[in-house]
């Protein structure tokens, strides 16, 4: 019986965090673990330091004023031996402004959990890294060792085709025990975008006043600076009597910049979406999970 403290690893993706302006030190994790006969409780608790160098963040696919917030420092968690379990979330949201004055301190604490036999720290992969579009509505967790994987029907809606979501990850798990149990999605991956003329005839055909249609004469660099939104996300859970039990619109609030010139971002943003469904909450048992690609303006 009693409290054991033990330290962690964590890792910092130094090279991610560099190119949306974030400098991360003294990052150190701590699992904790409260005994009670053959019951135990255990937390993750992490803290650190960040600071926001605005002049890094060369490639901005959001609005970078100092009262605008940079891309957001996160905390991702899996068991070392499933990665794809990995969720993330919120370890610093702070202004550009006050995140680039000084060095800002952090602590985050995990959802604490119950187990009959403690989770080792070696069993424990914790990373520190950062997205230049991210939506995450997870907890730091630990996804337990019952994860149930739920099949994923992956479609693109959209219609424009300057900019493109491509996923690399795209999942669906069930994670946790009774009353908390829940579903849990995860996508990941890059939005490829095309040429400065390509992203302007998207542009001209999202803009309901402008009758006109890009043609060869038309001069691009006329145009610039301008900026096309990127799609968005539709995550729909399901029975097996194909009953829509719940539904969650994710917006990454992404746009690609085309700026004097013609200039165009000279690499492709990394975005991630995670949102959880709780079970207890749904109104029969998911079987499946399909995730709709959509146009930014049919959100």
């Amino acid at each position: 019986m009693g409290k054991k403290i033990e330290e962690l690893e964590a890792t910092v993706d130094e090279v991610a965090l560099s190119l949306v302006g974030w400098q991360v030190e003294n990052v150190r994790a701590r699992l904790v673990t409260d005994s009670f006969d053959d019951t135990h409780f255990q937390e993750i608790v992490v803290s650190g330091t960040a600071r926001f160098l605005r002049e890094d963040w060369s490639d901005r696919f959001t609005p970078g004023e100092d009262d605008d917030y940079p891309p957001t420092l996160l905390l991702g968690l899996s068991p070392a031996d499933r990665p794809e379990l990995v969720s993330y979330t919120h370890a610093l949201l702070e202004t550009v402004k006050k995140a680039g004055k000084r060095p800002v301190r952090f602590s985050e604490s995990s959802r604490t959990w119950e187990c009959s036999k403690p989770v080792k720290p070696e069993q424990i992969a914790l990373h520190m890294t950062s997205f230049d579009l991210e939506e995450t509505g997870l907890d730091l967790g630990w996804p337990g060792s019952k994860a149930r994987p739920l099949p994923v029907e992956l479609i693109d809606e959209t219609v424009h085709e300057a900019v493109r979501l491509k996923p690399t990850t795209c999942d669906a798990t069930i994670v946790g025990k009774k009353r908390d149990a829940s579903l849990q999605v995860r996508l990941g991956g890059f939005a490829e975008f095309g040429t400065a003329r390509e992203l302007l005839a998207d542009f001209i055909a999202m803009d309901a006043w402008r009758g006109d249609e890009l043609d060869d004469e038309h001069d691009v660099s006329a145009e610039c600076p301008f900026e096309v939104p990127m799609p968005g996300i539709v995550v729909e859970v399901l029975d097996d009597t194909d009953f829509l039990l719940d539904k969650r619109d994710v917006s990454l609030y992404g746009r690609v910049p085309v700026g004097e010139g013609a200039a165009l971002p000279s690499r492709l943003p990394r975005w991630i979406a995670q949102c959880s469904f709780d079970l207890d909450d749904l109104s029969g048992v998911p079987t499946r999970v399909v995730v709709r690609m959509l146009d930014a303006e049919d959100l």
